[in-house]
């Protein structure tokens, strides 16, 4: 079975993530009205709307984990709109060891990230590493 086209953008997403290619992400795969959902109380939570907040959002999730931020996705559910993502999310921050699982679901228009909704299974892990 081949894998639904609207996986592409939720996994190339993690890709350039990784390699911190912000022009990636921002010329090909987010929508002009993007919107990333992050949950909790840390110091990044809330959401993050257009392209400039969420590439601001993800540049600070680089600076603040030095680039070490990872999320290994172990499966992806997809159909003709959504996304859903099972993923290990693993990084360093000023000393803390963060390595926790999570849910990622994407809204996809016309192959673009349109909306992006973020679920830690604990929520308290990520609110203290990012304090």
């Amino acid at each position: 079975m081949s894998e639904h086209p609207n996986v592409n953008p939720a996994r190339e997403s993690y890709d350039a993530i990784a390699k911190g290619d912000l022009d990636y992400i921002r010329d090909n795969l987010l929508a002009e009205d993007v919107v990333f959902h992050v949950p909790g109380q840390g110091s990044l939570a809330g959401d993050h709307t257009g392209k400039a907040d969420v590439l601001t959002y993800l540049g600070k999730l680089g600076d603040q984990t030095e680039s070490s931020l990872r999320y290994d996705p172990d499966a992806f559910l997809a159909d003709d709109e959504h996304v859903a993502v099972l993923l290990r999310i693993r990084g360093n921050r000023d000393g803390k060891i963060l390595d926790g699982r999570g849910v990622h679901v994407f809204r996809i228009v016309d192959g673009k990230i349109a909306e992006r909704w973020s679920f830690p299974y604990d929520s308290y892990v990520i609110d203290d590493f990012f304090s």
